[in-house]
């Protein structure tokens, strides 16, 4: 038995003067197929595509120059998020329209071809195929033998760069799994908190030092935002680029450390995430916070450092899991003494709140998987490593619903 590892390469292409405004075209054109189809299929209220191709395809193809392969891509794309979108209208949630200012492009094999050999790729354009050579850094040739798959190309408006996302893949040997499991609990005060159901690995990961920096910089944003000048808007700029690898290195290093406390054929056993925002309440001085750090980030480093292991990846719903005491199971709210503290009401016992979560977490999947249910347990994750670009269509995770005790 194999599992395919799925990662991205992040390319930054190096086009001549004309063929960058070749590009810029392409992917105006480009936007106003993916808004004018979301446009028609938003007001039709349907996501199927052969409908939105009836619908659709001739009045983009006469209106743009966009070759057929590009027009139907971005079809594709839209069918994709309007079944996100009315969905959600369907349900009575908030919902609106899908419309992007700067999307990025989906090559398949037949509008692309790539040379990593040589540096060098072929992307099909409103004029045609150009060819265009690449930056490739030593660290991605590990992926040369690796099959090439699917690509987004994304224009970056600050950087004014155009990166070129591949995915590509490759199969290795299933690993056979153990009885190991380790719950990760995400806060606000302490980044991650991880444990196993028995207590033998207790970690924390601080976030006080990181949430120091992200106050410096907002109030420097602040300031600058203040003045408005041009050197001060070069400066936001310049601050944007380097907080954000700022956070991207320390999710980067967390979710290296966690993979790294548990055995191959392990299970990592993570929270979800959808909601979050809705569901729990924070204070004002908290409010910004749990807004700006990107923990749905942290999860998917840790998914795709995890499965090149061979560590699975499973998600529960975590509701209650911080009234729960994970000695005796009594569920109240008054277990919780404030942020740091939990005692139970039942046994008395005593443990860190952020601990005690993930202990529940951990048990859960583990809880489930010996009752042959399943329940609240996603398949081995195969995501691919994020670009993280805005646009870019990302992997969906698939998890089922956990079913309350």
């Amino acid at each position: 038995m194999t599992v395919k590892l799925q990662r991205t390469i992040k390319l930054v292409l190096e086009p001549t003067r004309e063929q960058r405004q070749i590009l810029l075209e392409t992917i105006e054109q480009y936007k106003f197929a993916y808004n004018y189809t979301c446009k028609i299929g938003w007001e039709a209220e349907t996501w199927n595509g052969v409908e939105l191709h009836k619908l659709t395809y001739r009045t983009v193809r006469n209106r743009t120059s966009l070759p057929s392969q590009l027009v139907i891509s971005a079809r594709v794309v839209a069918n994709e998020s309007l079944k996100s979108a009315i969905k959600r209208k369907k349900k009575g949630l908030k919902s609106r329209c899908p419309e992007s200012r700067n999307p990025a492009i989906r090559y398949d094999k037949r509008s692309y071809t790539v040379w990593l050999n040589r540096e060098e790729v072929s992307l099909t354009t409103v004029n045609g195929r150009q060819k265009f050579k690449v930056k490739f850094p030593d660290y991605f040739k590990q992926y040369l033998d690796w099959k090439i798959t699917s690509a987004n190309l994304k224009y970056d408006k600050k950087l004014k760069n155009f990166f070129l996302n591949i995915t590509v893949e490759k199969e290795f040997p299933d690993i056979e799994p153990v009885d190991f499991y380790v719950g990760v609990d995400l806060g606000l005060r302490k980044l991650a908190v991880v444990s196993t159901p028995d207590g033998k690995i207790n970690r924390f990961f601080d976030g006080g030092h990181i949430r120091a920096v992200s106050e410096r910089y907002y109030a420097l944003r602040k300031r600058l935002q203040s003045k408005g000048t041009p050197s001060a808007k070069r400066h936001l700029k310049k601050i944007s680029q380097k907080e954000k690898r700022f956070r991207t290195a320390i999710n980067h290093k967390i979710a290296k450390e966690i993979v790294s406390l548990v055995p191959a054929g392990g299970v990592i056993v993570l929270e979800k995430l959808k909601g979050i925002r809705e569901r729990i309440r924070v204070s004002k001085k908290n409010r910004s916070w749990i807004h700006s750090w990107n923990f749905a980030q942290l999860q998917k480093f840790i998914e795709y450092k995890a499965q090149a292991k061979g560590v699975r990846v499973f998600y529960v719903d975590a509701r209650y899991t911080s009234q729960k005491c994970s000695r005796c199971g009594h569920i109240s709210k008054e277990n919780r003494k404030d942020q740091s503290h939990f005692v139970c009401e039942r046994c008395g016992f005593s443990l860190n709140a952020d601990l005690n979560a993930s202990r529940n977490i951990a048990y859960l999947a583990s809880l489930n998987r010996e009752a042959g249910t399943g329940a609240g347990i996603s398949a081995p994750v195969g995501c691919c490593q994020p670009a993280y670009c805005s646009g870019a269509i990302q992997h969906q995770l698939q998890a089922s619903e956990f079913i309350r005790r």
